[in-house]
């Protein structure tokens, strides 16, 4: 990574540092990276105000955010879901997807059958914020299962689900899904 400092380029330690001309501060440029500490502060502050304000509804909502957010993926080529597609196969694209943009480290589904899996996922960004919402009793976002039903809904079929378990020292969740 390069950058001009008064005229010249500078590289250091891979990241851009460089001076802004309308101030006197350095700035690091990151480049395509947001740390996932930011992702999980967001996601809690979105998550602690939708609670407030929806209540009850605040399931709905996220199921709609993950509708959007499919649609979005989807428009944007970051996700290719074919009609001839089988279930737990369109949720293996979209857990490469949720990968492959930083939101989780890793995410194995280990098929138990054509319409059953179990979904472990390591690295989660938002573990902090999901767990603090989980104790709680509120509803946390659950953006990775909202755009994999999101993506079931477009093929007429939904899912059942259940936590199994999940590490907050590990990042690490794992969900029971039986697709309906």
């Amino acid at each position: 990574m390069r950058a001009r400092i008064k005229g010249k380029e500078v590289k250091h330690k891979s990241r851009v540092r460089y001076i802004c001309p309308y101030s006197r501060y350095v700035v690091i440029d990151l480049g395509d990276h947001v740390k996932p500490e930011f992702v999980d502060i967001i996601n809690y502050a979105i998550c602690q105000a939708v609670d407030e304000y929806l209540g009850e509804k605040a399931t709905a909502f996220f199921e709609t955010v993950g509708e959007y957010h499919l649609d979005e993926a989807l428009k944007r080529g970051l996700i290719n879901i074919e009609a001839n597609d089988k279930p737990l196969d369109t949720l293996i694209k979209i857990a490469r997807y949720l990968e492959s943009v930083g939101y989780m480290g890793k995410i194995i589904i280990n098929k138990l059958g054509e319409n059953e899996a179990f979904v472990e996922m390591h690295g989660v960004s938002v573990t902090k914020s999901s767990v603090k919402m989980l104790r709680a009793g509120k509803q946390p976002s659950h953006f990775m299962t909202n755009i994999m039903l999101a993506a079931l809904k477009k093929f007429g079929i939904g899912a059942e689900l259940k936590d199994v378990k999940f590490d907050e020292e590990k990042r690490q969740f794992r969900e029971h899904w039986k697709i309906l």
